[in-house]
Formats: C-alpha cells, sequence, structure tokens
C-alpha cells in the first residue's frame, strides 16, 4: 500500500498532514514536561474530547467559562500539535491543555492530572471520517478510510493501541479514565466523577449547588455546543490568517450511530479485531463486543 498522502511522519508516528500541524509545534509538544498542578486532557480524535474539554473549564469555573472553540484550542485549553508549547507557558495559574499523543509519546508529571476519554471503535471512526471529509477539499473514499483506520496509516496511528496505552496505567492515581458511553448514559454521575478528580472543592460545589450542575449540564449538552461553537480553522492547504473556513465540528454525538455507515461485514471486521487486540480488557464488555 502506498503511503497515505493525508499524514505527515515525525519519529516514525503518523500525524495530519495539513498546513496548521506543523512539525515544529508537534515535536516541541513531545518533548514538553506537564508542570505540578497542570490539567491535561488527552484522547484520540472524535472521542469526546471537545466534550470533556468544556465540561472541565464548567466545573472550574463554577458554569462561568465558555470561550469560543478557536479560543479555547489557542488560549484557553491549548491544543497541543495546533499552537505549540508557547501558548501553554503563557499561562497564568491553572493550565489546562489537550493532545490526541498516546500515553508512551508525552512526557508526564506525576503531580499533573490527566483525563482520558475513548469512545465504541465504530462511532470514533464514522465520526473521525465525517470530520476530515468536512475538513480537506478532496474527498475521502469511506471503504479506504475503513481499511487505513484498521492499520496504522491513519492520522494519529490504529485507535486500539491508543486506548491500550492508557488503559495499561489504569491504577495511576493521577489518571483518569473515562468511558464517552457512560458519561453519555449518566452525565450527572460521570460529571460529579469527573469533579472529584479534579479536586474535592470542585466536587463539593457541584454537590451543594444542584442548579450550578444542572447549568453545567445544559450548557454541555451536545445541541448547545453544536449551536454555539463552529469551529473556524485555516485553510487545509495554506497557513494564511485571512484563509480560512468554518465547518460544524459536532455531527450527531449519539451512542451505537457508527454501525449505520458500515457494511455488515466491516462491522465483523472492525469487531473482530477489537477482540483481537483489546482481549481481556473490561472495555471490550463496554463496547458490547463479545470475546
Amino acid at each position: 500500500m502506498s503511503e497515505n498522502a493525508r499524514i505527515q511522519r515525525i519519529r516514525g508516528f503518523p500525524f495530519p498532514n495539513l498546513a496548521w500541524f506543523s512539525r515544529e509545534n508537534i515535536e516541541e509538544t513531545l518533548d514538553y514536561v506537564s508542570r505540578d498542578g497542570d490539567i491535561v486532557i488527552c484522547s484520540y480524535p472524535k472521542t469526546g474530547t471537545i466534550w470533556l474539554q468544556y465540561i472541565v473549564l464548567q466545573i472550574i469555573s463554577q458554569g462561568k467559562d465558555f470561550p469560543s472553540f478557536n479560543d479555547a484550542s489557542l488560549k484557553v485549553v491549548p491544543f497541543m500539535e495546533w499552537s505549540g508549547k508557547g501558548p501553554i507557558e503563557e499561562m497564568q495559574g491553572l493550565r489546562i491543555y489537550r493532545h490526541h499523543y498516546r500515553f508512551n509519546m508525552i512526557k508526564r508529571n506525576e503531580n499533573a492530572k490527566y483525563l482520558y476519554i475513548y469512545r465504541k471503535p465504530e462511532d470514533t471512526l464514522v465520526s473521525f471520517y465525517h470530520f476530515f471529509q468536512n475538513l480537506r477539499e478532496e474527498k475521502i473514499d469511506f471503504d479506504q478510510f475503513f481499511e487505513e483506520f484498521l492499520t496504522n496509516d491513519v492520522e494519529y496511528g490504529r485507535y486500539f493501541e491508543h486506548v491500550l496505552s492508557f488503559l495499561v496505567h489504569k491504577n495511576d492515581e493521577n489518571l483518569l479514565l473515562i468511558s464517552y458511553e457512560k458519561l453519555y448514559t449518566n452525565r450527572k454521575e460521570g460529571y460529579l466523577r469527573v469533579a472529584k478528580f479534579l479536586g474535592e472543592e470542585y466536587y463539593q460545589s457541584l454537590v451543594n449547588d444542584e442548579e450550578l450542575l444542572k447549568r453545567i449540564i445544559e450548557n454541555t449538552s451536545f445541541d448547545y455546543m453544536k449551536k454555539n461553537l463552529p469551529l473556524v480553522h485555516p485553510h487545509p492547504k495554506q497557513s494564511s490568517e485571512d484563509s480560512v473556513k468554518t465547518i460544524d465540528f459536532f455531527r450527531k454525538g449519539i451512542v451505537g450511530d457508527g454501525k449505520n455507515k458500515m457494511s455488515p461485514d466491516q462491522v465483523k471486521k472492525l469487531g473482530d479485531l477489537a477482540k483481537e487486540l483489546m482481549k481481556g480488557t473490561e472495555v471490550l464488555k463496554e463496547w458490547n463486543v463479545r470475546e
């Protein structure tokens, strides 16, 4: 198979080949060391990253902070591969930032806090496909994208190894693993769990103020975020600030819809690979994949 033109390889790993994913920013953030007290949101693309980002912002600010998509990604919760380390180092007080790197690719700090969200593979795959189809000008063939997703020949590499890289550290005290499906099914319980991990004061503020919790849940609902958070990004092949494109980052956000885009053979193929690579993990049960 020829090299996927959508990716650029840095340190042998596949990253999106876009003007605003510069090699310099990726290299310097791969080597970046978190400071004590930092909050780092980790994920594979299209697994609930932005949802979790705004949940964290809302909890910490007690329902006040709701920056635009671009302000969040470049200033408030810098997206490391896009922003580079500069905006992170300029932040004052509590620092929150995010990335799509695997666990073993980052420099960790035992006194920082890391949150990792993961999602059913079929929903991740289809959401990933639609996102890149909206992002790029050329048509992306779904069947080809599906095959690439099953290999390492896709942006950020194969999904299962990404999840496994964090899953093996599930008992680390400074890492919180979050199931998209569990959070979706029981938002109140999930938000309280996130708040507890961030700090007892955040947890108590939600426990003691039911209206605050309701407001945060409403502000981070799919419909509210879809309406209020358009993504304005540079032209896929240009870096000029004058060349931008606005897209709807949020598509459906529901659980289990991914299978509707896939053929029965593709569903089986993806499930079989999940069983092979994720054997013995509790995640398979969460995804309703029988071993």
